[in-house]
């Protein structure tokens, strides 16, 4: 006599440093579903993948190991909720879930920190089963947080970064304070070696008065930037007429409009003076 397994929900969420619309791409976009769902982080899409952004639509997700999963769109609403079914092809023996045998759910809230996106994965599965595909969407959930957050992110990088090293040289502290207000949260925190401030008019204060201290310093860029769920590490050099005087990183946070709410600094050579 066989037994039927029971049926059991398993329910992870992440919360990613983006706007609804833009994590929403990543639901309702075919290349852009796919990239999440590759596995490898930055791999190309396995060759017979597919995903229809509709009702009715075809889900296929083609693994490194050859497996398949295979479902369709159950349900779509912008920019809100996605519903398909899951399952694998061959019907693996010892999970019993075939194609379509689950089925998924994906919610989106929009938050102060970004957007909750919390997935819901019912079917019958054994205690064993339902902790494996915890983990795993865990890690699908991971890289969909670290693409939705460099979608959001990266785009304005450059400019903002222009913007914000032009503040940190301008002597004028009307156009100084613009520039921040511009770039930065009201209760900016900034915190380095020197600097311990929590407004924009404190560390437009703070900035003029170094360059009243230190004239004809600059500082510049000094490599290049590095952005992760919405933190960006920033190398970065005080520059003098006889070269560079010291050097650090900056740690950046951002929030999910891509405003600065807080920067770390650590300088790798002390200044002197």
């Amino acid at each position: 006599m066989s037994t039927q397994t029971p049926a059991a929900t398993v329910q992870v969420g992440v919360t990613i440093n983006a706007r609804i619309e833009t994590v929403w791409s990543f639901l309702s976009e075919r290349d852009r579903f796919l990239s999440w769902m590759t596995f490898i982080p930055g791999a190309p899409i396995p060759p017979g993948s597919t995903f229809e952004p509709r009702v009715g639509g075809a889900l296929r997700i083609v693994f490194p190991n050859g497996g398949e999963a295979k479902g369709s769109v159950l349900e779509i609403d912008p920019p809100r909720r996605l519903v398909f079914t899951w399952g694998y092809e061959p019907d693996i023996a010892k999970t019993g879930l075939g194609p379509g045998a689950c089925r998924v759910e994906l919610q989106l809230v929009e938050t102060g920190a970004g957007t909750r996106v919390t997935l819901k994965h019912s079917g019958p599965m054994s205690p064993e089963l339902a902790k494996g595909h915890e983990q795993g969407w865990r890690h699908y959930l991971a890289l969909l947080a670290s693409q939705g957050a460099a979608a959001q992110h990266t785009p304005g990088l450059g400019a903002m970064l222009a913007d914000y090293f032009a503040a940190w040289n301008e002597p004028d502290d009307a156009a100084r304070r613009t520039l921040l207000a511009k770039l930065c949260e009201p209760g900016v925190r900034v915190r380095t070696q020197f600097a311990c401030t929590d407004s924009v008019d404190e560390l437009c204060a703070h900035i003029g008065n170094g360059l009243r201290h230190m004239p004809g310093m600059q500082l510049a860029l000094n490599g290049e930037p590095r952005h992760l769920h919405g933190f960006v590490r920033i190398p970065w050099a005080v520059k003098g007429p006889q070269g560079i005087a010291f050097a650090g990183e900056n740690f950046v946070s951002l929030t999910p409009h891509g405003r600065i709410a807080s920067v770390v600094g650590f300088a790798n050579v002390a200044a002197t003076g």
